[in-house]
């Protein structure tokens, strides 16, 4: 096993890189839009991405910030090598070490870093602030790998320019900026990708400005469409490297190519075997001769075997073994150099030690003495050092010497006794001359001295590793050809009609025979000539093709010709290049340009809209729309200190926080509320309807829920129906998994439930259930939202939604240690959707929603065990809410809102966006999944002919039994700040 992994850690290393990439690519084809299972082979997810229009101009924007960022980076980055060369050295790793800051700083540090400077500075976040970020980031990158490269460059190159008389900038261009070349371009590669890639600092300083690791991130959920692009980008770069390959490959061989031309070698191999094919035919043509084949399989298999064991040696790779003795010759080498040279070294500094002796008695000034005085001190103490060195290989040289001599003696002695020997066996001389062979081998080594006999060893040992082969050929080679003599055999070409011409004794079969002899000899004449006539065809093909390369080449060859070239013949390549760049980055600038002229700012979740309702939306008002994705009302709030949002989808909360905040436009405004398509929703507004506009009506429950939202605004109470048009609504409901052992545990709790699966007593129901789960041993799968989680164990505490006080919290937190400390429970964000779809659990808390996408995931992954294929299969529920005398347990009924932000600069298209999309809740409920605020909406996807017509129970909500949640800022502080001790309790 040792030996395996010490001969495969590299491919193991490979395959550990290289298989969550093919995993991606595989999944990229996937039809189902889960990561968990395959559900056949289909190209959708391509489709989807090229038309997915925000994900295209993220990727436009990352395009051009990363080509503008890399650029200014590499102006700034060279031009801070050059100048830092020019300084002293310990100036340089001053300022080396403060540009490197960036690299060992976190990344989040320096991204809320620049993010406050832009705000003291008043700088508006959008492209400029991106750019300058990256910019900061990257010109540390472009100064790492261009110093090295600039440290090496010979001083003597510059001095030669200057010594005849070039300019400053002409030493620059034509000397400095060659050389750097090679690291320039790494450097831009560097630069090129941790730009394109970045996150963290894009996603504080981009502002409006999204680019693709941004847009990916703050996902919901990763879909295949991500894989798509995945896979299409590592094509890009496969491409890209196997084509930079390739023309270096190429420009090898021309090179190779034309030094073969300069020492007449080129096609040698082709002219050497087509001369020999044409020597052998001639030959075989004189003498009338053919080649027969042997029917002996035994010399076949000979023949094949050896063809096979020169083939092998003529490959057999001793480039390995070579390289470890040339490694070790070259270190004796400078072994022994260096020893000769501390004589030389010592000889040296006796003169300079003498010299500025002389110059210290001379002076009188008190610093250059003081000076003078340092640098004798300094060189006393070298010459100390090499006279220790030398006195030591002195003392070495002498032991060697009288340890040479002692083993002399013992020759002697060894050689005495041998004589001494009467009549001794065989194998006592052989003792004797072994012996003696050993101690004048180590007489020799001891006298020679250790590293210069292993240097000889080692030169001997080349010599016999380069030759070995070489002879082992040559001798194969022989065998090869006696061989293939007993193989292919030379027989006239009329050999067997000859034979039968002797042995005939009838004169007519003997002219018959004669007649067909003569033909057999004019058709072999003429094959041979035809062939001859070809191969010398091809031979002066072969000689006019290496003439006219040649000729075409001669230029190359003459360097006054060189020098002489026109400027376009000189710069073509060049200002080919040149252009192709400048054409690639303007077509850039023009994409990125027209992409983010926008006349609206959309913020929104990623995966509840089909981006081809904005494509619709635009080319209806004529606009540009650009639409951001976030994961979170955090990631969304977060953003609001750097960039205004037109329009903004938050959830019920975060709508009461941005209320108090003063950000949103107020809707129930007359002006406003009378352009909105709702009807009865704003009170006290009455509705006039517009020709044939259709008012949506919101649905009663979630309408109450809503206005049970309330905000303190100038000393009113309002709710967030003043302010916002609902987007998506729904609950937090108990999901289980229909296994028979599960139904047998609800059973035994008393809870029941109907063939569609819906729980029908939810008022004997209580969330104490998933403690009693766990304890159970059944496979928890929860929320991983805060006030989800914080909301269990305040509705089995005290029946409420909400907490309020910072006592429930604390109380809440050790009722939450015992349910989430548990080895069965997971804590899942949108990744519960998948875990719940294959049926990975047992309990879920989870959003109606996310269960009926996981509902219909399910379904098709385990078609054979339901007799009504995409019908509701999960048990599902929540507690039933009561006010009365017995309080009874409740659950969370969250809704997401649309609303308008208070500096928005283009309010009447924010007002159409809003109608626009109450025009499409259909649309946008059959692709998102959650339930439709409009009762309209509601009936028409759950009518017999609906998209959710066989998940009605899990898609309509019921009109009682929960509230949402509230914005405390206090306590939602202190709140998160406990859900973080209960994870970070949970991975510990």
């Amino acid at each position: 096993m040792k030996k395996f992994f010490k001969s495969s850690y590299f491919a193991i290393i490979l395959l550990f890189i290289y298989v969550p990439i093919i995993v991606m690519i595989m999944f990229s084809f996937n039809a189902g839009d889960t990561t968990f299972s395959w559900a056949g082979f289909s190209s959708e997810w391509y489709t989807a991405f090229f038309n997915n229009s925000p994900f295209i101009k993220s990727i436009i924007t990352s395009l051009f910030v990363a080509v503008v960022s890399t650029i200014i980076s590499l102006v700034i980055g060279v031009s801070a090598a050059i100048g830092l060369s020019r300084t002293k050295k310990i100036t340089q790793r001053k300022w080396f070490g403060i540009a490197n800051l960036p690299l060992i700083n976190a990344d989040v540090v320096t991204a809320v870093s620049l993010m406050v400077v832009f705000l003291l500075a008043g700088i508006k976040f959008g492209i400029f602030t991106l750019i300058m970020a990256h910019v900061s980031f990257n010109v540390p990158y472009v100064l790492i790998t261009v110093m090295p490269r600039l440290r090496k460059v010979d001083p003597a190159l510059l001095e030669a320019g200057k010594d005849l008389g070039a300019k400053p900038s002409q030493v620059l261009f034509k000397i400095i900026l060659p050389i750097l070349k090679p690291a320039i371009i790494t450097a831009a590669a560097i630069a090129f990708a941790m730009s394109f890639d970045d996150f963290i600092i894009s996603y504080f300083t981009g502002g409006d400005q999204t680019n693709v690791s941004t847009f990916i991130y703050t996902a919901k959920k990763v879909k295949p469409v991500i894989f798509a692009f995945g896979t299409i980008l590592v094509g890009v770069i496969a491409v890209a490297i196997i084509g930079w390959n390739a023309v270096s490959i190429y420009k090898q061989q021309q090179l190779q190519k034309i030094e073969q031309i300069k020492n007449d070698s080129y096609k040698i191999k082709q002219l050497s075997k087509l001369k020999k094919e044409q020597a052998e035919l001639q030959q075989l043509f004189a003498n009338n001769l053919v080649f027969t084949k042997t029917k002996r399989i035994s010399l076949w298999i000979k023949y094949f075997a050896l063809k096979v064991r020169i083939k092998i040696a003529s490959v057999w790779n001793y480039d390995k073994k070579i390289t470890r003795l040339e490694w070790k010759r070259n270190k004796l080498k400078n072994e022994i150099s260096r020893e000769k040279r501390y004589y030389a070294r010592l000889k040296s500094a006796t003169k300079k030690l003498k010299k500025m002796n002389h110059q210290l008695d001379q002076t009188t000034d008190v610093k250059r003495a003081a000076k003078l005085t340092i640098q004798v001190d300094k060189l006393i103490e070298k010459i100390e050092t090499l006279n220790e060195e030398i006195e030591w290989i002195e003392a070495r040289e002498q032991a060697e010497l009288e340890k040479a001599h002692d083993i002399q003696i013992k020759i002697d002695k060894l050689k005495q006794d041998f004589k001494a020997e009467d009549q001794p066996s065989k194998s006592t001389i052989d003792w004797y001359n072994k012996k003696i062979k050993y101690f004048e081998e180590w007489k020799i080594e001891v006298e020679e001295g250790k590293n210069k006999y292993k240097l000889r060893m080692i030169v001997e040992h080349l010599k016999e590793i380069n030759t070995k082969n070489y002879d082992n050929i040559i001798l194969l080679n022989e065998r090869l050809n006696i061989l293939k003599e007993l193989v292919f055999i030379k027989t006239p070409i009329t050999a067997k009609i000859e034979e039968k011409i002797l042995a005939s004794t009838d004169q007519d079969v003997h002219a018959k025979l004669e007649i067909k002899k003569a033909l057999i000899q004019e058709k072999y004449n003429a094959i041979s000539t035809k062939k001859i006539n070809k191969i010398d065809a091809t031979l002066i093909k072969l000689i006019s093709k290496i003439d006219v390369k040649k000729n075409k080449l001669a230029p190359v060859f003459d360097e006054d010709v060189q020098h002489t070239k026109g400027f376009i013949a000189r710069t073509w390549k060049i200002f080919s290049v040149s252009m192709l760049g400048i054409a690639a980055f303007t077509g850039l600038t023009v994409a990125y340009v027209m992409n983010n002229t926008y006349d609206l700012v959309i913020a929104n979740w990623g995966e509840y809209i089909d981006p081809k309702l904005i494509t619709e939306f635009e080319k209806r008002y004529n606009v540009k729309v650009n639409y951001q994705e976030y994961d979170a009302n955090e990631t969304l709030y977060n953003k609001l200190y750097t960039f205004d949002f037109d329009v903004m989808v938050p959830s019920d909360y975060m709508v009461q926080k941005l209320v108090s905040e003063n950000k949103l436009l107020k809707l129930s405004d007359q002006e406003w509320a009378e352009q909105i398509n709702l009807d009865g929703y704003f009170a006290g507004i009455e509705k006039k309807q517009k020709g044939e506009t259709e008012h949506q009506k919101i649905s009663e429950t979630l309408k109450t829920v809503m206005q049970g939202s309330e905000v303190e605004v100038g000393g009113k109470t309002l709710n967030i129906t003043d302010y916002a048009v609902p987007y998506f609504w729904g609950d937090v409901i108990l999901l289980v998994n229909p296994t028979p052992e599960n139904k047998a545990w609800l059973n035994e709790k008393g809870i029941q439930f109907d063939a569609s699966g819906q729980i029908t007593n939810p008022d004997q129901l209580s969330w104490n259930i998933l403690w009693e789960a766990s304890q159970a041993g059944k496979r928890l799968a929860l929320n991983n939202d805060p006030k989800n989680l914080f909301m269990l164990a305040q509705e089995v505490r005290k029946q409420e939604v909400n907490n309020s006080s910072k006592e429930d919290i604390d109380a809440n937190f050790e009722l939450l240690k015992s349910l989430i400390y548990s080895p069965t429970v997971s804590l899942n964000n949108d990744e519960i959707q998948s875990k719940v779809g294959t049926g990975n659990f047992d309990f879920a808390m989870i959003y109606n929603g996310d269960a009926l996408s996981a509902n219909q995931a399910f379904n098709h992954e385990d078609q054979e065990d339901n007799p009504n294929p995409g019908t509701t299969k999960f048990i599902f529920g929540s507690p039933a809410k009561s006010h009365g005398p017995e309080k009874k347990e409740g659950t969370n009924v969250w809704s997401d809102n649309m609303v308008i932000s208070k500096n928005s600069k283009n309010k009447i298209l924010a007002i159409q966006f809003l109608n626009f999309v109450i025009e499409k809740y259909v649309a946008i409920s059959d692709y998102g999944g959650p339930t439709s605020p409009s009762q309209n909406a509601i009936d028409e996807l759950t009518s017999d002919e609906g998209a959710y017509s066989k998940y009605k129970e899990l898609y309509t909500l019921p009109e009682t039994g929960g509230s949402a949640f509230h914005y405390n800022k206090e306590l939602d502080n202190y709140l998160v700040d406990k859900y973080n001790q209960l994870i970070t309790g949970k991975i510990s």
